[in-house]
């Protein structure tokens, strides 16, 4: 019995990786499959979309290749794989949040300095919220009376 397996391929796929899974199946080479993608086209072109269905059940029925070594990794290698993508991350946020804490703390004398500015500005002139203590009123000046509502200048 053959160990060959009819699967979709996974390194020459266009859409799904039927027609070269097919290919690679019998054994054809790259160029074929590229004739054979070219005559699926004009095929399903030329029945009126009549393959176009034929195609994704195939793709729905054939099963995906795994690559060759899949499974082979050793478990020592997936290990340190993320033990680094771990020591990179924390790397990372270090940085970041030595960045940030830089700009909080900037902000934040900016935020106390205008503070202390504003305070200093208020001792000056006092605070305009508050109602003046002492100001001074106009006299009212009485009005003269000329004439008895005259609506003549208007």
């Amino acid at each position: 019995m053959s160990q060959r397996q009819l699967t979709k391929s996974v390194t020459n796929r266009r859409v799904s990786g039927v027609i070269a899974g097919i290919a690679e199946y019998f054994g054809l080479g790259r160029d074929v499959v590229t004739i054979l993608r070219i005559l699926f086209v004009v095929l399903a072109f030329g029945s009126w979309g009549g393959l176009i269905p034929l195609y994704f059940v195939a793709s729905w029925i054939i099963p995906s290749a795994r690559p060759r070594n899949y499974y082979d990794d050793s478990e020592d290698d997936y290990q340190e794989k993320w033990n680094r993508k771990a020591q990179h991350f924390d790397e990372k946020m270090d940085r970041w949040s030595e960045r940030y804490s830089d700009k909080m703390n900037n902000w934040a004398r900016r935020y106390e300095d205008k503070g202390r500015q504003n305070q200093q500005d208020s001792n000056q002139w006092g605070n305009p919220w508050d109602e003046p203590k002492s100001r001074k009123t106009k006299e009212a000046q009485p009005v003269e009376k000329e004439k008895e509502d005259d609506w003549s200048d208007f």
